[in-house]
């Protein structure tokens, strides 16, 4: 009897023991899966709770057939904008519509303006709240992928047996997907903010051009004063936009400028989408440029001007970003620009540039620069030219495969002063591709037999770099400031918190070259 009590106790204590056990062990799953799982009950709620506005292509826009997607030259394929077939994006489960748009990845200049061009995918739609976004690429093996920007740390669910990538976003943004360590084939997903009613313009307003959805031919449409284009999500627009000598003058919406149409201009006759020519207050916002023949978006001789939420795409030589010439008071914001040539550029054409300012823009820079300032700094031939009051700040520049990241040229007789640069990220820099070169900052003060206009030479001076930072790239990057004579120097140059792949960059760094005869008082410091 006692022996059967001994045998009871021990089984109560071993009991008891065990339920402790679990009792502790479920405290400590609570502690480390709680805050997860109820972060993932408030995002599913949220995603459920959110607003996603999805926009159908034209029925007019064909399939991309495999031959579509073939790697040849302007000349060789068809460049007309396409239907993708090849990769689906999922939006909180219904299909978000992808296009198929050139891109050009030699990162090489060809003397015949026929590089090869290749093509990806991109899509659109607008959100508020939380969205789930699903990738399918049936015809990919996926075994890495990365979305940028990288501020994200987006690190999304890879499902190989159904070739699909998920991942969750909750700000409008410009993300793009890369799978397998490849830039070829990233798919570019702008998701928006919801259009304001109120920023909706009316369509039977007289001084608004309205473009529904659809596809459209317009060639050309010219603003005067106090008119507006709007282009709707859905819409296709092959023409371009022009306003000259024009006051308070709008191009917005959701829709696509695309003019794949249009051959390309070969040196000859550039059929720009987006121009603005002495013009004062123009505005643009939120719509899509692809495929321009030449460069994208021009401002000359403009007083005024705000880009907020333009994406675009360009894929032929001397496919420049935004190039604003002999501009004051312009701002340039929240905005995507992948290009094949320089990506956000500043220059004087005529009269003085000053007080021009980017911020929160992600850059994709295949060939040239991705900030420039130059080369082209006195074309008209102007007294005492000036560059002053540039600033460009958070920018992101997710690849740049060709020549600096960051640079001035100054190749006339101008001065230029008062820049500044903050928080510049550089995720992927894969300078010297092609014919490019490594410089990662370039400051010069030069004479060049193609853009060099007067016969004088100017002045770089009072230039602020403070953050700058790439994450990743080639090794043997290099900085470099230099300029012309003792007279036509660069001077007051403060570079701070240059960071490359973890090593902090200073004065004394390898790679670092600052001309001591015709520089002065230039500081790299951590």
């Amino acid at each position: 009897m006692n022996s059967e009590k001994k045998s009871n106790k021990k089984a109560i204590f071993i009991i008891g023991c065990v339920v402790v056990y679990l009792l502790i062990v479920g405290i400590i799953w609570g502690a480390v899966n709680l805050p997860g799982a109820i972060g993932r009950i408030s995002e599913n709620s949220s995603i459920k709770n959110s607003k996603v506005v999805l926009y159908d292509g034209p029925k007019s826009i064909q399939d991309a057939k495999p031959e579509d997607l073939s790697v040849v030259s302007e000349a060789e394929r068809d460049m007309t904008l396409k239907h993708s077939v090849d990769t689906k994006v999922l939006v909180n489960g219904k299909e978000s519509y992808v296009y198929e748009t050139n891109v050009n990845n030699t990162h090489t200049w060809v003397g015949s303006y026929m590089p090869d061009q290749s093509r990806t995918p991109i899509t659109y739609f607008d959100f508020d709240g939380t969205v789930e976004i699903t990738v399918k690429v049936p015809n990919t093996d996926i075994k890495a992928v990365t979305v940028r920007p990288l501020k994200y740390d987006i690190k999304p669910e890879i499902n190989t047996k159904k070739h699909t990538v998920t991942f969750r976003v909750n700000k409008p943004d410009a993300y793009t997907v890369e799978f397998n360590n490849s830039t070829s084939r990233a798919v570019h997903i702008f998701a928006n903010e919801i259009e304001d009613p109120k920023d909706i313009p009316n369509k039977d307003d007289e001084d608004v051009f309205y473009i529904g959805p659809g596809e459209w031919n317009i060639e050309n449409i010219v603003l005067s004063d106090n008119q507006t284009l709007y282009i709707s999500g859905g819409a296709v627009v092959h023409g371009i936009v022009n306003a000259n000598f024009a006051k308070n003058v709008k191009v917005c919406g959701r829709g696509i400028i695309d003019n794949s149409n249009l051959e390309g201009w070969k040196g000859r006759s550039a059929s720009i989408p987006l121009k603005f020519d002495n013009c004062q207050d123009f505005e643009v916002d939120g719509i899509i440029s692809l495929n321009s023949n030449a460069w994208c978006l021009q401002a000359y001789d403009t007083i005024g001007g705000k880009i907020d939420g333009l994406k675009m795409i360009t894929s032929r030589p001397n496919g420049d970003g935004i190039s604003l010439q002999s501009c004051k008071s312009v701002e340039v914001k929240n905005s995507f620009v992948r290009a094949w040539d320089d990506a956000l550029v500043v220059k004087n054409y005529d009269t003085n540039s000053r007080n021009i300012k980017f911020s929160n823009v992600q850059v994709w820079t295949d060939l040239a620069q991705s900030m420039e300032i130059g080369y082209e700094t006195n074309k008209g031939a102007q007294e005492d030219s000036t560059i002053s009051s540039i600033s460009f700040e958070n920018i992101t520049v997710l690849h740049n495969f060709h020549k600096p990241v960051l640079s001035i040229h100054n190749a006339d007789d101008a001065a230029i002063s008062d820049i500044s640069y903050k928080n510049i990220v550089v995720e992927d820099a894969q300078l010297g591709r092609g014919d490019g070169a490594p410089q990662l900052i370039e400051l010069k003060v030069l004479k060049n037999a193609n853009w060099s206009t007067t016969d004088e030479r100017g002045t770089i001076s009072n230039v602020k770099i403070d953050g700058f930072k790439v994450i990743d790239g080639i090794n043997g990057l290099q900085v470099s400031v230099n300029g012309y004579d003792a007279e036509h120097n660069v001077k007051d140059v403060t570079i701070k918190g240059l960071t490359i792949k973890g090593d902090a960059i200073t004065s004394d760094t390898k790679g670092v070259t600052i001309d001591k005869l015709t520089t002065s008082n230039v500081k790299i410091e951590k």
